[in-house]
């Protein structure tokens, strides 16, 4: 078996231990470079430094995951009867099936997205505006379509009630199964699939309600 590049094991064991330390802030260069199994210099040699690790973390994955809600999306708008629950589930289906996916890295990016997503520092380090708002505006003008009448704002807030509650998601982990299971001690792994589906109905439920009145009335 051939072994990886030393930049992707670098890769693979920051996107890991950023995820399971919350973020970039909570491991230090040493962490990183000994669970990689390299010098310490070898960090800054192919990314600079921890900040530039952390960007790069995000530039090898973030475009796999905003394709994929891309594709979901373009494919939902296509059926005759789209609808705001068929726009939920292109949004939320593709990050919580990475996030619980059974692959390690995905779910350890998943995870990370999370955390990045309620940084107060997001909007200085410009991750989220050059990896997903792309993708939002395509969701945004969707909502649009759905709801012709309802304000800019609105439709945005709407958006960003999504988002928060795919994030509580993402980073809950077993707390799904540890609050809803009668023996908390066996701390059950989440039913992907049924959680996917609440999610994707709470969703649907949550923005109807908020920009159903401004839709236009029939006759």
């Amino acid at each position: 078996m051939t072994e990886k590049p030393t930049s992707d094991r670098i890769l693979d064991a920051a996107e890991r231990l950023f995820a399971e330390h919350g973020g970039e802030d909570g491991v230090s260069m040493r962490e990183l470079a000994a669970a990689a199994d390299v010098k310490l210099s070898l960090l800054s040699y192919h990314f600079g430094g921890k900040a530039g690790l952390y960007r790069a973390v995000f530039a090898r994955r973030a475009n796999q995951l905003a394709e994929a809600r891309s594709d979901a999306l373009a494919q939902a708008i296509r059926r005759p009867e789209f609808g705001i629950r068929d726009l939920a589930e292109a949004f939320v289906r593709p990050s919580v099936a990475m996030r619980y996916s059974g692959n390690q890295q995905g779910a350890a990016f998943a995870l990370l997205t999370a955390f990045e997503a309620i940084d107060p520092r997001e909007a200085r380090r410009g991750i989220l505006a050059e990896h997903y708002d792309p993708t939002a505006q395509r969701f945004i003008a969707a909502l649009s379509q759905l709801y012709p009448g309802a304000p800019r704002q609105s439709i945005a807030d709407a958006y960003l009630f999504m988002v928060g509650a795919l994030v509580m998601t993402l980073a809950s982990g077993s707390r799904f199964a540890r609050l809803g299971a009668h023996d908390s001690s066996k701390q059950p792994s989440p039913d992907t699939e049924s959680l996917t589906l609440h999610l994707i109905d709470f969703c649907t439920g949550g923005v109807d309600r908020v920009l159903s009145a401004h839709k236009p009335t029939a006759g």
